[in-house]
């Protein structure tokens, strides 16, 4: 019998409330997910519904309001550097260059430069900034500066990386562009991924595993496989199929949130 493999991160019965008494404001409750090594996993969901802040539970960055975060099975009791983050704005450091910003990370570690330098070289090719090394974050584009931050958080290897919606802020067809570049940095390093975001093509397209959260308090309606070849190309029937399914359940769990759902009927009802 093969072994299931451990997760690398994840959640039991995860929830998270802000306030107390009566102004007490549940924004996630009873979240259960794993992520393992070599897993690219998309969280779809309106603006407002939990969907930053179960990232931000997932990375030590807020404490549990009940249930649990494990890493590496072990409770996750703080921020980590094993853990990247990648947040909407790209929060590089003005005063330092590409090159300085991207080997931040070893820096603060206390090591020395030529200890990393050739990583962060590396890394600098790798995202096509090379003749950008020497550039200020004023100097770049959006684009640049998004491939800067996530360069960042690879170059120092993390276990696992988060990202937070982090095209949202940029038009169309570079966030095209940025889709593509992470896909093929997460084909090469296999480095486990997950990514929030309300833009349901980008949620098909980039995961393999798609996972719906519902309005307030935000909990799991649906998940759904999109590991098949069909759903890296956003103009195949099956890929266009499972775009407007998605959209009726944000829609459909929007406007009904009080009334009884059944995830279990939303995530085959697209296939039928």
């Amino acid at each position: 019998m093969s072994q299931v493999p451990s997760a690398v991160l994840s959640c039991h019965n995860l929830g998270k409330s802000f306030g107390r008494d009566r102004r007490r404001d549940t924004v996630l409750a009873d979240i259960n997910l794993s992520l393992q090594q070599g897993d690219f996993v998309t969280i779809l969901g309106q603006s407002g519904g939990g969907k930053s802040t179960l990232l931000k539970l997932m990375g030590g960055f807020l404490a549990p309001s009940s249930g649990s975060v494990s890493f590496h099975g072990q409770p996750l009791k703080g921020i980590t550097p094993k853990i990247g983050m990648v947040f909407q704005e790209h929060s590089l450091y003005p005063w330092m260059t590409v090159e300085q910003n991207i080997g931040f990370g070893f820096k603060v570690r206390g090591e020395l430069p030529q200890s990393y330098r050739n990583r962060v070289q590396n890394m600098i090719e790798q995202v096509e900034l090379d003749d950008a090394r020497k550039r200020y974050p004023h100097q770049l584009s959006g684009g640049m500066k998004q491939r800067v931050a996530i360069a960042r958080s690879l170059v120092v290897k993390p276990d696992v990386l988060l990202l937070d919606e982090p095209f949202s802020a940029l038009d169309v067809q570079l966030r095209r562009q940025l889709q593509a570049f992470l896909l093929a940095i997460w084909r090469e390093t296999s480095t486990p991924m997950l990514l929030v975001t309300h833009n349901v093509e980008e949620a098909i397209l980039l995961g393999q595993r798609l996972i719906v959260v519902g309005d307030r308090p935000g909990q799991i309606i649906a998940e759904v496989s999109t590991a098949a070849a069909e759903f890296r190309g956003r103009y195949h029937p099956k890929f266009l199929k499972l775009q407007r399914h998605l959209e009726s359940v944000l829609e459909y769990n929007s406007a009904t949130a009080d009334l009884e759902y059944h995830p279990e009927e939303t995530a085959s009802a697209w296939q039928n």
